[in-house]
């Protein structure tokens, strides 16, 4: 009895491991379905429709053409538990093959670019040749005729003949040289985007096979899907957003972007797309926190300092403190993951392996505003458009470049830091020309006489200035306006400020010494005008910085 259960654990074993070796291979025909971009690489999922007996079977996902990362090689089946995964990896396999049709093909245009860019390039320097000719004519010409004159009269046919031939040559050498030109710069783009091309289907990575095998247990016929996904690198995001103005309805539409590149060796062909902040290529550790020493510069040594540093009188500092410490009516559905933010953009994309840029919506706002208006006139003579308005409560906005349009306009680009869900943030639109602001001195007077000529030891400056804020918009505006008073940092420096024509709403304006804060309300065609000086007393020997 022993000996016959032996004997069966024997044979179940064999077929066992004959079934393992013997698995029935199948090839699978596979897409991308969607991908998931990080700002430095992206997460691919392949998948597959199987239809499968009972047994094991090695379904091979051929043909992967970009490098992946083998660590994040995932396999899932969606089916109801009958087909199991037993394991998954890449199989790489070096191949010697023959440049392909189309690589010939390139190879054949590049060269045929290449030889009309020396045709060209020998045209041009003919053409120039040509051109050093008839310029020597014409000041030949220009020479001889004053000369022939004291002689002898030309002939007016003659002379007008030659004056139109040189004026004829000379206007079709410029054209032919112009031609020549934008011809030139016609044939190096074309040959710098066959070259692009050429290498992205001729480089290293096509002298590697790649696969993806899977094998599968199938204990009863089962008809499902398989996916795998792997990360692999040269794709990136980054936001974007244009802001578009509404005056009369005191609204912004504030539209959300992702900024597409790839360049992955293979096209993203009708997916779904995935944009998230995390950085999976990034270690998940922080580094370690080495101390922070501070040491001479051996190189820089004098004597004098080596005698110090026998004499014991040299110190050194550290710090724990180190750089590397840690620093913690939609197109898409904004999800929360971990500590990081992804975008899933709800309409399937296409996005080529070329390098181009793919501008894809992630969101459409519209939000309330209140426009307003702020100016600096000391810094830029300009007043700023800008609004307070309130992210939705279930989006997440990215620090990014804001394009901005007024009135339909493009008018320029401002900024935005990380905005929270249903955080208030001010949106800056950028300069409006209809509202002028002017600043000037109207007086600088040095008082530095005592009595009778003679001169004090004290030097007084006053300084008188005008504002003007005016409105040219056809409806109230409101406008903050700043200026910076001057502010003594020395005691023998005394400053004085006089009483402005218009009293601000706000002294030394959250904290700011010396900054004043106006808040003016301008009607149609308004011009507000705001007078104020200071004057500065010093010693005649001193020199104040800043003035």
């Amino acid at each position: 009895m022993r000996r016959v259960m032996v004997s069966f654990l024997v044979c179940g074993l064999t077929l066992f491991i004959a079934n393992s070796v013997f698995a029935e291979q199948v090839i699978a025909d596979s897409r991308i379905q969607e991908v998931v971009v990080y700002p430095d690489s992206a997460l691919v999922s392949r998948s597959a429709d199987l239809k499968l007996g009972i047994g094991q079977h090695q379904i091979v996902f051929s043909d992967i053409i970009p490098e992946i990362d083998e660590n994040s090689l995932r396999v899932e089946a969606s089916d109801d538990g009958c087909a199991k995964i037993l394991g998954a990896q890449v199989k790489k396999e070096f191949i010697k093959e023959e440049a392909s049709q189309r690589v010939s093909y390139i190879q054949e245009e590049i060269q045929k670019l290449e030889d009309e860019m020396r045709r060209l390039e020998d045209t041009k320097n003919i053409l120039g040749q040509e051109r050093q000719f008839l310029d020597s004519l014409r000041l030949f010409s220009a020479g001889q005729l004053p000369k022939d004159l004291v002689t002898k009269m030309p002939v007016v046919k003659d002379l007008d003949e030659t004056l139109k031939f040189l004026s004829a040559r000379l206007k079709e050498n410029y054209n032919q040289a112009l031609d020549a030109e934008l011809n030139s710069r016609d044939i190096f783009k074309k040959t710098e985007v066959l070259k692009r091309e050429l290498s992205q289907i001729s480089g290293p990575s096509k002298k590697i096979k790649r696969s993806i095998m899977v094998e599968v247990e199938v204990v009863k016929p089962v008809s499902f899907g398989l996916t795998a996904s792997y990360l692999v690198k040269g794709a990136s995001w980054q936001p974007l957003y244009d802001a578009r103005a509404n005056f009369e309805k005191s609204e912004v539409e504030m539209v959300s972007c992702g900024i597409i590149r790839q360049t992955t060796g293979e096209d993203w062909q009708d997916v779904e797309i995935s944009l998230s902040t995390a950085k999976p290529t990034i270690g998940g550790r922080m580094a370690y926190v080495s101390p922070w020493f501070l040491r001479l510069d051996q190189s820089r040594f004098t004597m004098e300092s080596r005698n110090n540093i026998v004499a014991g009188q040299f110190a050194s500092f550290s710090s724990s403190e180190n750089a590397g410490e840690p620093g913690l009516a939609k197109d898409a559905i904004a999800e929360q993951k971990g500590t990081a933010v992804v975008y899933k953009l709800l309409r399937k994309a296409t996005v080529k392996s070329d390098g181009s840029e793919y501008k894809l919506p992630v969101s459409i706002q519209t939000l309330k505003a209140e426009f307003g208006y702020s100016t600096y006139p000391r810094n830029t003579p300009c007043a700023y458009l800008g609004s307070r308005v309130t992210n939705a409560k279930d989006l997440q906005l990215l620090a990014g470049r804001v394009n901005i349009f007024l009135e339909g306009d493009f008018v320029g680009a401002s900024s935005i830091d990380n905005i929270g869900p249903g955080e208030d943030f001010d949106l800056y639109l950028g300069v409006d020309e209809n509202v002028k602001v002017k600043r000037e001195q109207i007086e600088k007077k040095v008082n530095d006489v005592l009595i009778a000529g003679i001169l004090s030891p004290n030097c007084t400056t006053t300084f008188k200035y005008k504002a003007t804020i005016e409105n040219y918009k056809n409806k109230n505006i409101k406008v903050i306006f700043f200026e910076s008073m001057p502010v003594s940092d020395n005691e023998r420096i005394k400053v004085r400020i006089g009483k402005p024509s218009l009293e601000p709403k706000e002294k030394n304006w959250k904290d700011r010494k010396g900054v004043w804060r106006w808040k003016l309300e301008l009607e149609p065609k308004q011009k507000q005008e705001i007078f104020y000086a200071f004057s500065i007393e010093h010693s005649r020997d001193m020199r104040v910085e800043g003035l």
